[in-house]
C-alpha cells in the first residue's frame, strides 16, 4: 500500500481481531479487491445487497467468489462492467459458475461489441442478463445506497473512453467507479466532473495511468480517499508520478492494492461506514478514520414511524413491525426504545429494517415499546405512538386452508390462498411447481390477519404445485399445502430446448443428451421433428410421438449412454449427436422451421459431465448457465434441474 497522510488528524490505529461479520454488521462495505493487473470492486448495502464493479482479467473469478463468501455474499444482484477490455471483465463469468458460484442476477456495460476471447465467452455467458447502462439511470440497493449512472460509451474509437461512470451515494457519503475513463485524447473525465460534484472516494481511472485523473477533474471532485487497483511488474508504469503527484495536490490520501515501486502486495483495500456520516478504510492492520465532507449540512430529522405493532411470539419473545419513516436524505436505520412501567424508556436496539424482534424477555411481563428513526447526519426523528404486549399469553400458529391439496386451478385465473393465523403480524409467501424443488416467492410481506391472498395463478402446466406460509419477519412458524395439486394451462403447446450435456462424463459420446420440454398447455405430436448440431439432422423422432404439457423428453448419442431409470429417453436416430466440447449451434426444428435454438461456447461446455441448462429450470425466456449452478446435481436428464419430476 502507498499511503499519504496530508491531514494529522487521520490517524492509523491497529484492527482490533475480531470476527469480519460480527464487526461490520449493518454497515456500508466497498472494496477495491487485489486482484493484480485489472480491476473488480464489490459494495454491499447495509441489508446485504451487492454490487459488482468490474471483474478483474481472466483467472480472477476464485478470488472474487472467495472473498465475497468471506463477507457473507452469496448473490450479487447486479454488476457494472466499465468497459468491455479483459482485464476488466475477463473473470466476472466465472463468478457466475461451477460449485462454488455466486449468482449474478443482471450486469450492465456500455452496449458495445469487441474483439477478444474474453468478451466472446462474457457474451455467451451473460447473453440473457446483459443490459445496457445509460447516463442518467439510477437504481437503489437495498432501499439504502443510491447508483447514479454518470455516463455510458459514446462510441469512440478507443474502449477506454466508453467507460461507465458510478456515483454511489449513501447518506453524505459519495464514491466514485468508472474504470479507464480517459482524462486526455479524449478527455472524457472533465465532461463528468461537474455533474459529480465532490466525493469522499475516488476509485481511481485506469489504474492511475497519467492519461487519467486530469487537473480539472481532481480540482472539482476533491477526493478525501483514491484507491488504486494496480499490479507489481505490471509494464505500463503504473501508477504513474503524474497522476500520483496530480492526487496529491488536492489532499487526497493514496491507496494502492499493490506497489510495482516497491514489488509488495497490501491486499484488498476495505471500506465501511456505519451511516455515511464517516467512513473508515482498512487494509491489513492500518486503518485510517475519515469525516464525510457532507456531514452536518442535513438539519432536518425524518418523520415518526408510523403504525407500531407489537406481536408475542412466545413466552421470551416479542415482535414488533412499523411503517417506514420519511426523510428529505433517506432514513438509514431504526432506534427501539423498550420500558417496563410504561414511563421511562431506554435503547434496547436498532434496525435498518421496520421489524425487530426482542428476545430474552420474562414470561407474564407487560412491556412497552416506542421507535424513532435516524438519517445520515444522525439526526432522530419523534418517537411513534407508544404500544404495549404481554409475554406468554399468545402462542404462534400458520395454517394453509388453501389450497392444500387435490385441487386443480386453470392458468391466469385469481384464486384466493388463504390461511390461519395466531401471533404471526405479518406473512412471506411462495408457491412451487415441482413439489418443492425450487419456490417462487409471492408476497414477501403480507399482512397475517387478512387470511388470504389474491393469487393470479401462472400459465403453467404442473401437477406437482403447493404454497408455502411462513412467518415474515424471522421464518418461522412455517406451514405447506398438506398435498400437491394441479395448475393447468391454457396456452398452445409449445417445446424448448432446456437441457444440454455436450462434455459427456468420461469419453463415451453416447452419453451426450439434448432435453426438450413442452412448457404450453397442450399436447404435442412431434413426429418427424428433428434435431440438428451445425446444421447437420442429428435425430428424427419416430411416428407416433407426442409431448404432454409440462413433460420432458431426452434424446442421447446412443442407448449404451442413457442411464438407467431416465424417463422419456431414446437414442438418436443417426447413431450419434456429435455435440463439441468447444462451441457448436444446436436446434429443434419442424420441417424446416426452427421451433428453437441454442448456440453455446466452451464456457458451457467445457466441464467433464455437468450440462448446461435453462435458468429458470424449463422457462421459454431462461438463459443457460452451467447446471450446478442451479443445484448440486451435474446433470438431471428427464428430470427438473432439483432432480425433482416434470
Amino acid at each position: 500500500m502507498r499511503l499519504r497522510l496530508p491531514f494529522l488528524a487521520q490517524l492509523a490505529v491497529f484492527l482490533p481481531l475480531l470476527l469480519p461479520g460480527l464487526a461490520l454488521a449493518q454497515s456500508l462495505r466497498f472494496t477495491t479487491m487485489d486482484i493484480g493487473q485489472g480491476d473488480a470492486a464489490v459494495l454491499v448495502a447495509p441489508g446485504g445487497c451487492a454490487v459488482l464493479f468490474d471483474g478483474g482479467p481472466t483467472g480472477s473469478g476464485a478470488t472474487i467468489k472467495a472473498y465475497l463468501k468471506s463477507i457473507g455474499v452469496t448473490r450479487v444482484q447486479m454488476a457494472f462492467i466499465s468497459h468491455l477490455h479483459a482485464d476488466h471483465m475477463g473473470g466476472i463469468d466465472e463468478v457466475d459458475v461451477g460449485t462454488d458460484a455466486v449468482p449474478i442476477d443482471a450486469i450492465y456495460d456500455n452496449g458495445g461489441t469487441y474483439s477478444s476471447s474474453a468478451y466472446d465467452e462474457y457474451a455467451s455467458h451473460f447473453a440473457g442478463k446483459r443490459r445496457t447502462a445509460s447516463a442518467g439511470q439510477s437504481f437503489s440497493l437495498c432501499n439504502q445506497v443510491t447508483l447514479s449512472v454518470v455516463r455510458s460509451g459514446g462510441g469512440n474509437s478507443d474502449e477506454n473512453a466508453n467507460s461507465v461512470v458510478v456515483k454511489i451515494s449513501y447518506g453524505a457519503f459519495d464514491a466514485l467507479v468508472g474504470g479507464d475513463l480517459t482524462g486526455a485524447s479524449p478527455d472524457q473525465e472533465s465532461s463528468v466532473a461537474s455533474a459529480v460534484g465532490e466525493l469522499e472516494v475516488y476509485k481511481v481511472h485506469h489504474h492511475g495511468s497519467r492519461y487519467s485523473s486530469n487537473a480539472t477533474f481532481l480540482g472539482i471532485i476533491k477526493p478525501l480517499a483514491s484507491f488504486i487497483s494496480v499490479g507489481i511488474g505490471n509494464p505500463y508504469g503504473h501508477p504513474s508520478s503524474e497522476a500520483l503527484a496530480r492526487l496529491a495536490n488536492v489532499g487526497s490520501d493514496v491507496w494502492e492494492t499493490e506497489d510495482p515501486g516497491t514489488n509488495r502486495k497490501y491486499g484488498h483495500i476495505e471500506l465501511t461506514s456505519a451511516t455515511g456520516a464517516g467512513f473508515t478504510v482498512s487494509q491489513g492492520n492500518t486503518s485510517t478514520a475519515y469525516t464525510s465532507k457532507g456531514q452536518g449540512a442535513d438539519t432536518q430529522p425524518p418523520s415518526a414511524p408510523g403504525s407500531l405493532v407489537a406481536t408475542v411470539a412466545s413466552g421470551s419473545e416479542i415482535e414488533l413491525s412499523w411503517q417506514a419513516a420519511t426523510d428529505n436524505v433517506g432514513v438509514t436505520g431504526y432506534q427501539v426504545y423498550r420500558s417496563t412501567n410504561g414511563s421511562s424508556f431506554s435503547l434496547v436496539g436498532t434496525s435498518s429494517t421496520t421489524g425487530f424482534a426482542d428476545l430474552g424477555l420474562s414470561g407474564g411481563t407487560t412491556y412497552w415499546y416506542r421507535v424513532t428513526a435516524t438519517d445520515a447526519a444522525g439526526n432522530e426523528s419523534p418517537a411513534s405512538a407508544t404500544v404495549s404486549a404481554t409475554t406468554g399469553t399468545q402462542t404462534r400458529s400458520l395454517t394453509v386452508t388453501a389450497p392444500n391439496g387435490g385441487e386443480s386451478w386453470s392458468g391466469g385465473s385469481s384464486r384466493a390462498i388463504t390461511w390461519a393465523s395466531s401471533g404471526v403480524s405479518n406473512v412471506k409467501l411462495e408457491y412451487t411447481l415441482d413439489n418443492g424443488g425450487s419456490w417462487t416467492v409471492l408476497a414477501s410481506s403480507a399482512a397475517a390477519s387478512t387470511g388470504s391472498y389474491t393469487w393470479t395463478v401462472p400459465n403453467s402446466a404442473s401437477t406437482q404445485a403447493r404454497v408455502r406460509i411462513s412467518d415474515a419477519l424471522n421464518g418461522t412458524p412455517v406451514d405447506t399445502s398438506d398435498g400437491v395439486f394441479t395448475l393447468t394451462s391454457s396456452s398452445p403447446g409449445k417445446v424448448i430446448l432446456n437441457e444440454i450435456l455436450a462434455n459427456e462424463p468420461g469419453s463415451a459420446t453416447s452419453g451426450e443428451f439434448v432435453e426438450l420440454v413442452n412448457v404450453g398447455g397442450a399436447p404435442l405430436t412431434i413426429a418427424g421433428w428433428t434435431i440438428t448440431v451445425g446444421g447437420t439432422v442429428r435425430h428424427t423422432f419416430a411416428a407416433g410421438t407426442s409431448l404432454a404439457p409440462g413433460k420432458a423428453i431426452v434424446v442421447f448419442g446412443g442407448a449404451s449412454g442413457i442411464p438407467s431409470g431416465t424417463p422419456n429417453a431414446v437414442a438418436a436416430s443417426t447413431g450419434g449427436l456429435s455435440l463439441l466440447n468447444s462451441s457448436a449451434t444446436v436446434a429443434v426444428k419442424s420441417g424446416k422451421t426452427t421451433l428453437d435454438s441454442f448456440s453455446y461456447g466452451s464456457a458451457l461446455a467445457g466441464t467433464d459431465g455437468v450440462s448446461m441448462n435453462r435458468s429458470p429450470d424449463a422457462s421459454a425466456t431462461g438463459s443457460f448457465v452451467l447446471h450446478t449452478s442451479l443445484s448440486s446435481l451435474d446433470a438431471s436428464p428427464g428430470e427438473r434441474a432439483s432432480g425433482a419430476a416434470f
